[in-house]
């Protein structure tokens, strides 16, 4: 007796439907991980900012307990004796010259935020110029002080490790210092 012609296989139509399942959990993971990494960053940089406040915070103690009052040259036994601090008792960067010229400005010229940057924390993310292009993790700018305009600058340092390409001042995530204040803050566009 001949047996019947049985298939064990999916149709047509079970295939197609299990693409498309798999193709809207994929659309729903990829969406996922944007998310995760975003807010990945967002925490990268607020601990980076909270790592500068620190390292702002000691400097000025330091500067305290040396000094308090006006500029200083390379700060003693801190950050390798070479930061400057202005006459709040806060970090200007590195070689500013002694008599310190322009004790308001951060560093000498852009390159003073980058010389700040790494001359505050132990192992910083990567930072490069803004008249540079590269992969760096942040991107430094030193600008005009917003809040204090008495010729104080200040600097913004604008993740890019998201592709952000907008300017400091439209930037979605970016630390700015303010050498007056003596704060680093991190500001994040949701």
């Amino acid at each position: 007796m001949p047996r019947p012609n049985t298939s064990k296989g999916f149709t047509l139509i079970e295939l197609v439907i299990v693409i498309i399942v798999l193709g809207i959990l994929a659309v729903i993971a990829a969406a996922k991980y944007v998310d995760l990494k975003r807010e990945a960053e967002v925490a990268r940089v607020k601990a980076t900012a909270a790592a500068l406040q620190q390292s702002i915070t000691f400097s000025h103690t330091k500067w305290q307990l040396i000094n308090g009052n006006g500029a200083l040259n390379d700060l003693p036994d801190y950050a390798g004796g070479k930061l400057d601090m202005n006459s709040h008792g806060y970090p200007l960067g590195i070689d500013k010259g002694n008599p310190m010229s322009k004790p308001k400005n951060i560093g000498k010229g852009e390159q003073g935020c980058v010389d700040l940057w790494n001359t505050l924390q132990e192992d910083p993310a990567s930072v490069s110029l803004s008249s540079v292009n590269n992969d760096s993790d942040f991107q430094a700018y030193r600008h005009q002080a917003e809040v204090n305009p008495d010729g104080e600058t200040q600097c913004t340092y604008v993740l890019r490790t998201l592709g952000d390409i907008k300017d400091r001042q439209q930037a979605d995530i970016k630390i700015v210092y303010d050498s007056v204040a003596g704060s680093a803050t991190a500001l994040i566009n949701e």
